[in-house]
């Protein structure tokens, strides 16, 4: 389909392209897309994303330069996303919900346990070497947080990359 707007004045061509622009970014189709940013210190997850092309856009404004995108999404076919970040497909928001508090609280456990331990050895490392101040967690806590970890329900279904095309090269 062609349309001929060569009659049409900037300003006209301007305003169109705002609309056409605006349907384009609202289009949904029919999966979801979780954009977790992570730029210039910052992070936050991009809410707005509801097809490939705006998923594509968002990609390309943070493709290692300015920023990196991991992508979390139930579409089936993101093969042909390019993306510096991860790519991941995951069956549903709940899966993916369940799945970041676990890997919270996975991940969160060595730290602290390595925080507590530099804590309690502090008079056994010279002056220099030593933390400055007591770690805000309790080994109380970190024993609550083991058994969360251990009692935690692993019904759901965790994240798997998506083989792009590229990756291969």
């Amino acid at each position: 389909m062609k349309i001929d707007l060569t009659n049409y004045s900037i300003k006209e061509l301007v305003e169109l392209q705002g609309v056409i622009g605006g349907m384009i970014n609202d289009y949904k189709d029919g999966y979801f897309y979780i954009c977790e940013v992570r730029s210039y210190g910052r992070n936050w997850t991009e809410n707005w994303v509801y097809n490939t092309h705006t998923l594509q856009e968002l990609c390309n404004k943070y493709f290692g330069e300015d920023g990196i995108v991991d992508v979390y999404s139930n579409n089936p076919d993101l093969s042909a996303i390019e993306n510096y970040g991860d790519v991941m497909f995951v069956p549903s928001i709940e899966d993916y919900e369940n799945w970041k508090k676990y890997m919270y609280i996975k991940n969160g456990i060595p730290s602290l346990e390595k925080a507590l331990d530099e804590w309690d050895n502090r008079d056994n490392v010279p002056f220099n070497k030593r933390p400055y101040f007591a770690p805000i967690d309790t080994r109380e806590y970190l024993a609550e947080q083991k058994k969360k970890l251990a009692e935690f329900d692993m019904s759901f279904v965790a994240p798997v990359r998506v083989k792009r095309t590229y990756d291969n090269e």
